[in-house]
């Protein structure tokens, strides 16, 4: 307890709850973490350093250093996510219990001065500084009990130039000013004098960033996936820490985008919600993480459309259907509150565009016209029918304050597209005087076929693609036409065919022709 007010008295710690949104996924990235350092322990032959789970200062765990009589150093490394401009260090300590040896500390600076991201030894724009090493007992600690060393109380010197002056963190700050932190080392040098030298190091303190060893301290933000699959599931993970020296309360909102469902949790939200958690007396030191699961909106459709239209005159007509969506982002939010204090986080996800099939059609001339046809979409599939007669006339267009005659040709087109498959029809009509077209198809990921029957006076267009060739086809003249191209995906093929040859020496598939002239 004297302790605690001691530490509470000096005002040198402030309350600080750290909290980080992780989007888990087993293709993620890392990214950030609960703090914005990184740390790395050396061992060697002659010494030892590890994590301690049995005398920590601060949680659960502490750094344990040790040295042999073989040895000579141990180190502790420190690595900042993003280079820290020096003069903006505004706090440096640790925790040290001396156990074995009279062993002596030093802290170490390594700095980027050319921003390049990196310290490198032959750069002359980049630095080292270096306190001057202290034993434990010139710093008046005490074997077996937990000692606060204030960095800034320390001497430096700039490594590799003995002309620079000496001075305290805070006059290197000035003299330095613009250099930026990339990484710090605590290296422990032993005791000649006793077989071996060591000491548990804990919350380490850079700014305002904590170091206490815990195992969840170390987990990185996943950058979330790039892109998901419309209808997946996601796992979202909120991890949370108390840095203060005395338990505090935590409450977790999350804010789901409006495209998500929630799923489950691990663990359960507060009855009644699905949303909030509510951690009560969280422990100095202790973590802990929440596990969400939702699932993304997988887009739905289904629509019937069917209809009869006939008369003379001008007839103009377009229509699609499709299954494709095109990407869209979701944002997943967290906001952690204690006290007087909040965190928040969000990650964004690309949900990737469903790729399906398109149907295109239309026609368009003067004269006497009927249509009648039957459409169906669902979300995966597309099926058609439709057919249509229309012979060329004159006709007038009825204008407020004047009329136009108009006696245009026929012309009508069909485009089944099945992207998912890579395949793909298109029958074109055009400068037809007479034309007396039907067909039928169905785009799906399993069958995707088109069937036509078609008599016409004019040209036609007629391709068919799929990943394994093609076939096209130019017609002119009086014909008349019944065929069937049909895919399978167990194939990958267009199956069930019988070449023929036309008298302009063009083949297709499994069609029946009548008729004269050629383009």
């Amino acid at each position: 307890m004297g302790k605690l007010n001691k530490l509470l008295i000096s005002g040198r710690f402030h309350f600080c709850i750290l909290a980080v949104l992780i989007l888990l996924q087993i293709s993620s990235s890392p990214a950030a973490g609960l703090t914005d350092l990184d740390w790395r322990m050396s061992s060697s032959k002659y010494a030892r350093a590890q994590v301690n789970n049995e005398t920590a200062f601060h949680g659960a765990n502490c750094a344990d250093l040790s040295v042999d009589k073989k040895g000579t150093t141990v180190r502790a490394r420190i690595y900042m996510d993003e280079p820290m401009p020096l003069e903006k260090i505004d706090a440096l300590s640790l925790w040290v219990n001396p156990g074995s040896g009279d062993g002596k500390v030093e802290i170490e600076f390594y700095l980027d001065g050319d921003m390049s991201g990196r310290y490198e030894s032959k750069d002359p724009q980049d630095a080292r500084i270096r306190s001057i090493k202290r034993s434990w007992s010139e710093l008046g600690f005490s074997p077996g009990q937990w000692s606060e060393l204030d960095g800034f109380t320390l001497e430096y010197e700039k490594y590799g130039d003995k002309k620079f002056p000496r001075g305290s963190l805070n006059d290197f700050k000035g003299w330095l000013e613009g250099q930026r932190v990339v990484r710090i080392y605590i290296t422990l040098y032993k005791d000649s004098k006793v077989p071996v030298t060591s000491a548990l190091i804990d919350y380490i303190r850079v700014g305002d960033q904590i170091i206490s060893f815990e195992p969840l301290e170390e987990k990185k933000v996943k950058g979330g996936p790039k892109s998901a699959a419309a209808g997946s599931k996601i796992t979202y993970t909120i991890t949370y820490g108390n840095n203060e020296f005395q338990p505090v309360n935590l409450v977790v909102y999350e804010n789901y985008d409006p495209k998500t469902v929630f799923i489950e949790s691990n663990p359960a939200p507060d009855p009644g919600t699905n949303n909030r958690w509510t951690i009560p007396s969280l422990a100095p030191g202790e973590h802990g993480q929440i596990k969400v699961v939702v699932k993304t909106r997988k887009p739905a459709a289904k629509a019937d459309i069917s209809g009869v239209v006939l008369g003379v005159g001008y007839t103009s007509t377009h229509g699609m259907l499709s299954t494709d969506y095109e990407s869209y982002i979701i944002t997943n939010k967290v906001r952690i509150l204690a006290g007087n204090t909040s965190f928040s986080a969000s990650v964004n996800t690309a949900i990737k565009p469903v790729i399906g099939s398109t149907l295109d059609y239309g026609e368009h001339g003067s004269g006497s016209y009927r249509a009648e046809e039957d459409l169906k979409l669902r979300s995966s599939s597309i099926s058609a029918g439709r057919s249509l007669t229309a012979i060329q006339a004159p006709c007038t267009l009825l204008l407020p304050r004047r009329s136009i005659s108009l006696e245009e040709s026929w012309s009508a087109a069909v485009r089944a597209q099945n992207n998912y498959r890579e395949l793909g029809w298109r029958d074109r009509y055009h400068e037809a005087g007479s034309i007396n077209l039907s067909y039928r198809t169905s785009l799906g990921k399993t069958i995707s076929y088109l069937q036509t029957s078609a008599q016409f006076n004019g040209t036609a267009d007629r391709r068919a693609v799929w990943a394994g060739g093609f076939i096209d086809q130019r017609l002119a003249g009086n014909y008349s036409l019944e065929g069937e191209a049909r895919w399978r995906y167990s194939s990958k093929r267009i199956s069930g065919q019988s070449l023929d040859e036309l008298d302009c020496g063009i083949e297709i598939g499994e069609e029946a022709l009548e008729g004269d002239g050629c383009l």
